[in-house]
């Protein structure tokens, strides 16, 4: 029962990595609980990133679903002006590895890379690092994203970090 678990959380990192690549951006929003929290703190110093989303900078930070959700409105109907056009995207996710689990929740961490081909400047952009994400058992034993943090490891951002990009 464990290891289907494991397995089943698993899937369901590789299934959000899919749905950004496929731009099947309804798919990628309902992986999230409601009061999905989704983070990628900066870092304050060389080996030190922010602790506190609520007074310290972070590169994105979205305390709910809605925040999420506006994302994706603005992707999709053109208002972001940073992804358009947007980029092809390919997402590798590696390491998977249980941090905890808790009656419904599972931690996962897991290493990531992403790289972005710009079609119109005919360049490749690369971002890699870790993610944390918390997965709760909702009714019907369904998978969901309660909290990502995306800790991005070469925070020198040439143009573009979005949603997409991590």
């Amino acid at each position: 029962m464990l290891d289907r678990l494991i397995q089943q959380a698993t899937d369901l990192l590789y299934e959000e990595a899919s749905c950004l690549d496929q731009r099947r951006w309804s798919d990628w929003v309902e992986l999230f609980t409601e009061d999905a929290e989704y983070w990628i703190p900066a870092w304050d110093s060389e080996h030190v990133l922010t602790a506190d989303p609520a007074s310290e900078i972070s590169l994105i930070y979205y305390d709910s679903r809605a925040g999420i959700e506006d994302r994706v409105f603005r992707i999709q109907t053109g208002l972001a002006g940073s992804a358009t056009p947007l980029p092809r995207t390919c997402h590798l996710i590696a390491n998977v590895r249980v941090a905890s689990i808790e009656n419904d929740k599972i931690r996962l961490a897991s290493n990531w890379r992403t790289d972005s081909f710009y079609h119109q400047k005919k360049q490749v952009q690369s971002f890699s690092g870790f993610y944390e994400h918390t997965i709760r058992r909702e009714p019907g034993d369904r998978l969901r994203i309660e909290r990502k943090k995306v800790i991005v490891i070469n925070d020198v951002i040439p143009s573009v970090l979005d949603v997409y990009s991590v």
